[in-house]
């Protein structure tokens, strides 16, 4: 993590020190200079001179904690960062919403929103003026700009995305193509943006919000409403830029299935999706074969939703079962597959589905017949990092940056 000094310049030296030490503290909780020290193999000296510096620009504050030894009093002083000084802001937008969140580094949360964009559907220009004005009402009503330093907006959507040009290239019908969303903001908000895939933005989140040092090679799989997923390659340091979007919904499933809406036959996505799998309840839908979800959609199809779906699949609606079984299925096929493909060291799972018991169950049954099915675990922050994904982004680029927040694009 630490850079060496030959031939690098001593610039990018103090910024990657600053980096390794604002890192180290934040996944421990607080460390002293020492612990610090023999942690990245620099001298006490570098350490005390960085950490002087950090403590003074308002990053690192001290703390007290009593050493457990045989000097009576004796207390060792503890590094920590200045979490309530700092805010960042995650945003993500879907297809019909908006969600805005703003928090600490701590994670408590200073303010949050969801908002609906009915009025402004697939119109970049109409949802990003719509955005900022939220977002710019909700910072001056909570005061925030005043209280804290913001580090960053962090922006997550679906689909194809430029990271480095903060460029929204093919969002799958969320607006137009290649949208260039952190210019819009930048200039409006007057802070810096980060735009990221939704995939990845929930990827990074796990990584950082589970304080993975180098999150070596894991595969993270989103399943709902489509199937999408993320690969980290391992890296020196969290960047973003490591995460790479992979269509996994899109792996051919069933040559002979259903045309895809990506214009192939037989995708995931055609099977697991959850408009397949609500159409194939909507063609079973009886008082005999679904007698739950009949009585909750008073028999009528077009009153099918995952959420009732998912109830009978509970109540015990044994056609409702196979759908969803079959789902697991073809859903551990793909995991599988996708793990020969790229050999991942963990393979993570987030989603919906993941919180019912007896998907899980089901989906847990079918992976087992896999060899490797023991690294895939369930996500510590299931359905939850939707904004939290996006702010880490902001988050990781100022401690990547070792405590700075320069232009980003």
């Amino acid at each position: 993590m630490v850079a060496k000094h030959n031939g690098i310049n001593m610039i990018e030296v103090k910024k990657r020190n600053r980096s390794s030490i604002i890192n180290l503290i934040y996944r421990s909780g607080g460390m002293s200079r020492k612990e610090i020290a023999n942690k990245l193999n620099l001298t006490p000296a570098a350490i005390t001179l960085i950490t002087t510096d950090l403590i003074s620009e308002g990053i690192l504050i001290e703390s007290f904690m009593e050493q457990n030894n045989n000097r009576k009093g004796r207390k060792e002083i503890i590094l920590e960062i200045n979490n309530s000084k700092f805010a960042a802001i995650g945003i993500y937008i879907s297809v019909h919403k908006f969600q805005i969140l703003c928090m600490d580094l701590d994670q408590n949360i200073i303010f949050e929103d969801t908002v609906f964009t009915a009025d402004c559907h697939r119109k970049s220009s109409a949802i990003l003026d719509k955005l900022y004005h939220i977002l710019n009402n909700h910072l001056i009503h909570y005061d925030v700009t005043r209280t804290r330093t913001v580090l960053g907006v962090g922006v997550s959507v679906k689909g194809i995305v430029d990271s480095r040009e903060g460029i929204s290239i093919n969002s799958y019908h969320l607006w137009e193509d290649n949208v260039n969303v952190v210019a819009y903001l930048q200039e409006k908000l007057k802070l810096p943006v980060i735009l990221t895939n939704n995939i990845c933005s929930l990827a990074h989140g796990e990584s950082f919000f589970t304080h993975v040092e180098n999150p070596d090679n894991m595969l993270f799989i989103k399943y709902g409403p489509g199937v999408g997923a993320a690969r980290v390659s391992y890296q020196d340091n969290l960047s973003l830029h490591g995460f790479n979007a992979i269509q996994i919904g899109h792996f051919i499933s069933d040559p002979n299935g259903m045309i895809c809406e990506c214009g192939n036959q037989g995708c995931l996505e055609t099977i697991v999706g959850y408009d397949a799998i609500t159409r194939n309840a909507a063609d079973l839908l009886s008082d005999s074969l679904t007698p739950s979800l009949f009585a909750a959609t008073d028999g009528n199809p077009d009153n099918i939703r995952m959420q009732l779906i998912v109830k009978a699949y509970e109540d015990g609606d044994k056609a409702i079962g196979d759908i969803l079984n079959r789902a697991a299925y073809y859903l551990s096929i793909a995991i599988k597959n996708a793990m020969c493909l790229f050999d991942p060291k963990s393979v993570v799972l987030y989603g919906e589905l993941f919180e019912n018991s007896n998907f899980r169950k089901s989906l847990h049954l079918q992976l087992s017949k896999y060899s490797g099915f023991e690294k895939v675990t369930f996500s510590h922050f299931n359905l939850q990092l939707e904004t939290l994904g996006p702010a880490s982004t902001i988050i990781n680029y100022f401690f990547e940056n070792g405590g700075n927040m320069d232009k980003i694009n």
